[in-house]
């Protein structure tokens, strides 16, 4: 009986170590935050983004596209030295979050990111703290 109780405190022991393990991990949104970025609101959101064209660079820095997010919601893009293009739709949530759809991938759901100036540079986050992209800049207008 002696033996059953052990092994039930040591089970115990590991899943609370695993535990505070994983809750230490911090996502890349949070490093972000703790080291002075700022979460932009839904105004803020809706002045830096509609009506303009941002250039964007993927998280890997392997893609960069120009995308244009119109006064109609309407989402097109471009990759710069590429062939793709696309369009799709878009919102700014009241939630603080910018929230997207491509017609070619999201079959017409929703992504909502997270938007923060980091280092002066706008960047986007997905809904679990990953690194989704920045802006090199936005131009008025579309610009492509």
């Amino acid at each position: 009986m002696n033996i059953k109780l052990s092994l039930v405190g040591i089970a115990a022991f590991v899943v609370l170590a695993g535990t505070s393990l994983s809750a230490s991990a911090e996502t890349e949104m949070e490093k972000a935050l703790n080291n002075g970025a700022q979460q932009l609101t839904a105004d803020e959101i809706a002045e830096q983004f509609v009506g303009k064209t941002g250039i964007w660079v993927s998280a890997s820095g392997d893609r960069k596209m120009r995308i244009h997010y119109s006064e109609d919601n309407v989402l097109t893009g471009k990759q710069v030295k590429g062939e793709w293009s696309g369009s799709g739709y878009y919102g700014v949530a009241n939630d603080d979050s910018i929230c997207v759809s491509w017609d070619h991938v999201d079959e017409g759901r929703l992504r909502c990111l997270e938007v923060l100036v980091v280092d002066d540079v706008v960047t986007k986050f997905n809904v679990d703290g990953s690194l989704n992209g920045s802006y090199e800049k936005f131009e008025d207008g579309k610009t492509f």
